[in-house]
């Protein structure tokens, strides 16, 4: 008779090591490897980037913030009952005269910065973009209101031609009522900026 049963040892051998790899992870979990860099060599995790958010749509028609007080110095006729108004104010008006013939359409279509100042696409279809140019702080900002050229189907050059001046009283005088039932003018073809 053998000495030993190796048939029963090699069982108890095997059930003892599966038990042993069973709990190794748990040994393995429980003990923490130490760190041994030096305190000046370790980096912070990097930090979540910023969430990014979309840029707002802007409405191209809106008059830029510090257009709405700019000082409009147009020269008036001596005898003009037309107050001094801001860029805000003239687009205000603007929109009011432009309704009477066509309800829900701004007078403003887009507004473009140009070198020393500003220019004004309109949904009017019988004016050309307009130029303001400005100067001074944001606080208080001047524009001039440049010539208004109305379109070549003016034959005449007085009628095409119009100074900023006569266009800021037209609006202004125009821009207090509204007493035309007319509907909208058609654009006029070639012209730029529509």
């Amino acid at each position: 008779m053998p000495f030993f049963n190796r048939s029963a040892d090699n069982i108890s051998f095997k059930k003892h090591l599966r038990m042993l790899l069973c709990l190794l992870p748990i040994l393995i979990a429980g003990c923490k490897t130490p760190d041994l860099k030096p305190g000046f060599m370790k980096k912070d995790p990097p930090a979540p980037a910023p969430a990014v958010l979309p840029e707002p749509v802007v409405d191209p028609s809106l008059t830029p913030r510090e257009l709405l007080t700019a000082r409009l110095i147009n020269a008036r006729k001596a005898d003009s009952a037309t107050p001094g108004l801001t860029v805000g104010k003239l687009i205000e008006f603007a929109d009011r005269y432009l309704a009477c013939d066509c309800a829900n359409t701004r007078f403003a279509k887009a507004w473009r910065r140009i070198d020393g100042g500003y220019e004004l696409s309109t949904n009017a279809g019988q004016v050309r973009p307009l130029r303001f140019m400005c100067s001074g702080s944001a606080e208080a900002l001047e524009c001039y209101l440049t010539e208004i050229d109305r379109g070549p189907h003016l034959p005449v050059l007085t009628e095409r031609f119009m100074p900023g001046g006569d266009f800021i009283a037209f609006i202004y005088e125009n821009g207090l009522s509204c007493p035309r039932v007319e509907p909208c003018p058609a654009p006029v073809p070639g012209i730029t900026g529509q």
